[in-house]
Formats: structure tokens, sequence, C-alpha cells
């Protein structure tokens, strides 16, 4: 007999390829996990019955143990247990008796290292554990929502308000959206725009602002309507609210009365970030201002390229990513 080491996607996976590659008398001797991945230790009779079996030490030499949780060694000894030698195996039951005696002395050893070393089983500091938890929950937030049309990400019924800084993309994720809308089979309220600057935002900024969502609505053959104060965006709000998903594309600069309006509109408001913008960005919404994170809009996802600060950053400040814009136009333009 002679010990055989395979590695396979899952146990399944791991025992059928025992049996594949062995045989169905390859006896299995233990299990384990090794990352994401499964071990499977097997006791393979490569020699004829009747020739003395030779114990080749280099096969059972102990496997590296993994930092994930392992099968503890009597529940692998209890499948030998189970499998019953065979006669025409003569050399088994003494492998089996090497096995768990070498498994006795390595769990003697592991208790007396702990032992000795009680510092190593103490737990990350609360900070450092959370701040991981949290921007690896925000990758998969990520990789999860881009795989998907963003019209599917997330609910769009309703009011919603983007907002961010000159040129992260807002009016490019409204026609995203629009143009995912397009290409989805599925029964919805149509959409229409609104432009909105308040009385601090430049004229002329307002008026190139309006201009570009109004192509944009042109292109889709859905209405559009502009905003100068607070007052006109809420009258047009509830005329077009009842018919349609309203979309409402900002420049306004007061980030305070922008929260105001989400009680009064019954609106989402969704803070939109560039994929390519500095993790400094996150800070000019943190503070007073840091609920407008929890709904958080990636933009400009298809250029973004190290996006490590960006995820860190966001992690400090505990946000939540609900959708991901991809651009899907031919239209070069940006806002």
């Amino acid at each position: 007999m002679e010990l055989k080491r395979l590695i396979a996607e899952d146990s399944k996976s791991a025992l059928r390829n025992v049996r594949t590659t062995y045989g169905e008398d390859a006896l299995i001797v233990s299990t384990n996990k090794i990352g994401t991945k499964t071990e499977v230790i097997c006791a393979v009779d490569l020699q004829p019955d009747n020739e003395i079996f030779e114990e080749d030490l280099a096969t059972v030499a102990p496997v590296a143990a993994s930092d994930e949780e392992t099968t503890p060694f009597s529940a692998s000894l209890n499948t030998v247990i189970d499998q019953k030698p065979k006669p025409s195996d003569p050399g088994l039951a003494n492998l089996v008796a090497t096995i768990q005696q070498e498994l006795l002395e390595l769990r003697e050893s592991v208790a007396a290292h702990v032992d000795a070393n009680p510092q190593e089983l103490q737990p990350q500091a609360a900070n450092d554990s959370g701040t991981t938890l949290c921007e690896r929950a925000l990758r998969q937030q990520y990789g999860n929502l881009r795989t998907k049309p963003l019209v599917e990400q997330r609910s769009w019924e309703g009011v919603h308000l983007f907002i961010g800084r000159p040129g992260v993309g807002k009016t490019k994720c409204i026609e995203n959206l629009l143009a995912a809308a397009l290409n989805t089979d599925g029964a919805r309220k149509p959409f229409a725009l609104i432009a909105f600057s308040d009385e601090e935002t430049d004229s002329g900024s307002a008026s190139e602002h309006w201009l570009k969502l109004a192509k944009v609505s042109q292109r889709y053959g859905i209405p559009c309507a502009q905003a100068t104060d607070r007052h006109n965006l809420e009258r047009l709000v509830t005329q077009l609210a009842t018919q349609h998903s309203v979309l409402i594309d900002t420049c306004a600069e007061q980030l305070e009365e922008i929260q105001a309006l989400t009680s009064s509109l019954k609106a989402n408001i969704h803070c939109c970030i560039g994929a390519d913008f500095s993790a400094n960005t996150v800070s000019s919404y943190q503070g007073t201002n840091n609920a407008l994170l929890q709904s958080t809009i990636i933009t400009r996802a298809d250029l973004g390229v190290d996006m490590s600060p960006l995820f860190t950053a966001l992690s400090h400040a505990q946000a939540q990513i609900v959708a991901v814009s991809t651009d899907m136009t031919a239209q070069p333009e940006a806002e």
C-alpha cells in the first residue's frame, strides 16, 4: 500500500478523482480543507498481494497544516475504521496503526504549542477586524453588482436624486440606466428626468447641465424638465411621480439643502463616486453628510484601475454600494 494525496475543488470532486484514478479499492484515510480546496489522503494497493509491503516514508510525510479549519483527526480515523481491511492487504493494519500514532503525536505537539503560546490565539483588534470585514463586503457588493445590468441592480421605482462632484458621471449614470432599461424586458413605469440646480449654482453651469440632460431625454424619448429652486423641484416631482419613475440629476452645491429635500420629496438620494477618483473624495461626504454614503453608486467603473484606496476609504466611512455604473453607450461625452 502507498499513500497518495489529491487536491480538488470540493469533497465530492476529490472522492470522484480518487475512484477514477486509483479504482474502487482505494482506501480513504483522511479529508482536509486547504484554503478553499479539499485534500484527500488515500491508501492505494500498488503491489501484488503476495509481495511484502514496504512503507515509503516519502509518501507518509505529514502534510503542512493550513490556516483554515481542518477535519478533526478522530473523524478521519473513523473513515478508516468503517472501511474494514481486506484479507488480501496484509500491511494495511500496520499502516493504519502508524497513521494513528503519528496523528496522536501531532495533536499532542499542537496542544503543547498552544499552551506555551496562548497569545497566538488572541483575536485581531476590533477596529482592524471590522475594517477588514467591511472592506471585503464592499468588494463583494461591487463585484456582484457589476455583473448585472444597472436597471436590475436595485429598484428604480419612485424618486431618485443623484449627487456628486462635477465630472463624476451622474448624467452618464442616468444614461446608462436608460440604456439598460431598453435592453431588458420587464414591466415598469417609464422614466422622467429633472435637472436641478439651486440658487448658489452658477447660471452658466446650470444651463450646460440642463442641456446635457435634455439631449439624453431626446435620445430616449422621455420627458425632461428643469428646476432652479427647491419649490420648483417639489412641484415638478409631484406632477411627474404619479406616472413616472423620476431621476433627478443635480449640480446643486448645498448638500444640506439636498438632504432636506429627501424627506419632503420622499426621494432616494444616491452619492455618486467615480471609480477613477481619489479616495479623498469620500472624506468630503463624511461628518454631517456621512449618511449620504449609505447609498453609494460607483460611476465610471470602466475607468477604474486600482480601486483599493477607494474601497479602504469607503469601508472607514461605513458606506454601502447600491449600484455600479459602467458605460453602455457609444457616446463619448461624460458629465
